[in-house]
């Protein structure tokens, strides 16, 4: 199914909801059958497509979900959980020119889960705007988003992450590129201690 219906702009929900405002004014100010009917049309118009975006789910929104899951898994300590939506191996960025590959397996023994439950770490992330999103149309696509981590007494980490999924041979879409930045500056590498 086309992206544009599964995974509409709000534009189209704007322009919808205002084509129906416009219907039903003509129709209360008329008050006949002939003028009901563009509104009913309007009104099915703009049902259809809010269900077609409820029930399928597009690239972008599967990798935001997974995304989002992943970070209730970090924030829960869970490296299982947080593995189950990383593929077979996973490029993460070190350095500005640097890359690290590792397996899924090295990932859930890395460091970085013993830091997290040390110090105990909050994970969060958020802003997962279309504007930071880049679909390739292969079954990969790239979403960047803001994550912080919080230590208990309230000082906190933020980054800009850049994140890459990838259609697996199992139809799921799975992390395989990791990129961090400094938050305000999407250019400077700013790698998560311990990560992997």
């Amino acid at each position: 199914m086309p992206t544009f219906l599964i995974d509409p702009p709000q534009i189209v929900y704007i322009l919808l909801g205002g084509l129906l405002v416009i219907t039903g004014g003509l129709a209360v100010q008329k008050q006949d059958r002939r003028a009901l009917i563009p509104f009913v049309v309007a009104f099915l118009l703009i049902l259809l497509v809010f269900l077609v975006d409820r029930i399928g789910e597009s690239p972008r929104e599967e990798a935001a979900r997974r995304a989002y899951l992943m970070a209730l898994a970090a924030d829960a300590k869970d490296p299982d959980a947080f593995a189950a939506h990383v593929a077979d191996t996973l490029v993460i960025q070190t350095g500005p020119a640097q890359t690290k590959t590792v397996t899924r397996d090295e990932l859930k023994k890395s460091k970085f889960w013993e830091m997290l439950r040390q110090h105990n770490i909050h994970v969060a992330v958020w802003d997962f705007s279309r504007e930071h999103v880049t679909d390739f149309g292969n079954g990969t696509v790239e979403i960047g988003f803001l994550a912080k981590g919080e230590l208990p007494d309230h000082n906190q980490q933020m980054i800009y992450v850049r994140t890459t999924f990838t259609r697996q041979s199992d139809g799921a879409l799975k992390m395989t590129a990791f990129r961090s930045f400094h938050p305000t500056n999407h250019t400077e590498v700013f790698p998560i201690p311990n990560f992997p």
